[in-house]
């Protein structure tokens, strides 16, 4: 009798879990281009070409943000060290949420997460000084931490709580200090569709690979890339990949997103990158503080996109 009552509560169980999947597993490989605000009747499954993705990307370039493509797979933005701030969000914050709401310019994700929990992080997640989840002692080797709006990537052993605001475990890594952190033989595993940052000496960028691809053959595309391109990059690391993979840009004006993921479904965590408020078109007030003149915030934008066209113009120099 106990037996049959205990069968019977496993297969309540398994019947009852069977019943409500989590909607996560089901969503689509997506990518397009969202009009702010969202519309009731959004959809999210339909994706763009290869050379869409590209376009619709470079067409929603905030200010100082450059977009590039690595071969047909992967689309890169580059972000100024000198203009933009870095910062890690979480606890079910969406793309929609960072860029419609919050104001950022650009996000890439995600976290890892449980595969019984979409918004759960697996290994380290820490956000303002708080430590929603301790960092897990094996499989992802790098953590990607940020403070006074910089971010910067450690081995997961030289962790400890008070060197980031913020921080996420992430990995494996694919360059380190400049070179291949991958081996040849990770090709045996099967490819994902991968999101990806990069530090380097004067820039950030935030990438996705929309096919599937190996962290190998990415490493290898990233390295002959920074070299063509007289880039000093020092680490690059995986994010989660496949159905968690996000990268979405918030036009310069505000009335439009490119995105590559589904840009409402919440994560457990995302690294967030945000123009200084005077780079944003129509926001000169910003720019002063109590007893500034305007003409003197009008003088703070203008060095602000002054230093923007700067950079992008020595970087568009040095690609050519």
């Amino acid at each position: 009798m106990k037996r049959a009552v205990f069968t019977g509560v496993l297969l309540w169980l398994s019947l009852g879990c069977a019943e409500e999947p989590a909607p996560r597993f089901d969503a689509p490989l997506a990518s397009g281009v969202l009009m702010l605000p969202l519309g009731a009747n959004q959809r999210f499954d339909a994706r763009l070409s290869a050379g869409g993705l590209l376009a619709a990307m470079e067409g929603h370039g905030a200010p100082g943000v450059e977009v590039d493509a690595v071969g047909a797979e992967i689309v890169l933005a580059h972000l100024p060290r000198s203009a933009y701030r870095a910062a890690i969000l979480g606890d079910g914050v969406s793309a929609y949420d960072a860029l419609a709401t919050a104001g950022h310019s650009v996000v890439v994700g995600s976290g890892f997460v449980s595969v019984f929990n979409p918004v759960r992080p697996l290994g380290l997640l820490q956000l303002q000084g708080d430590v929603k989840s301790d960092p897990a002692p094996h499989g992802y080797s790098r953590v990607l931490g940020a403070k006074d709006d910089d971010l910067r990537v450690i081995p997961r052993e030289d962790f400890h709580p008070g060197l980031f605001d913020s921080a996420i475990q992430v990995g494996p890594g694919i360059v380190q200090d400049g070179k291949l952190d991958i081996l040849q033989r990770e090709r045996k595993l099967p490819p994902h569709i991968r999101a990806f940052v990069a530090t380097c000496s004067d820039r950030w960028l935030a990438g996705i690979a929309h096919v599937p691809m190996h962290l190998y053959d990415l490493g290898e595309h990233l390295l002959g890339y920074f070299a063509a391109n007289g880039l000093r990059c020092d680490e690059v690391v995986n994010l989660s990949g496949d159905r968690e993979a996000l990268l979405a840009i918030r036009s310069a004006d505000g009335e439009s997103m490119a995105y590559f993921g589904v840009p409402i479904l919440p994560k457990a965590s995302i690294i967030a990158f945000t123009a200084p408020d005077c780079a944003r078109l129509g926001r000169v007030d910003k720019c002063a503080t109590t007893g500034q003149a305007l003409l003197a915030a009008r003088n703070c934008k203008a060095r602000c996109i002054g230093r923007i066209d700067q950079w992008t113009s020595a970087s568009a120099s040095r690609r050519t």
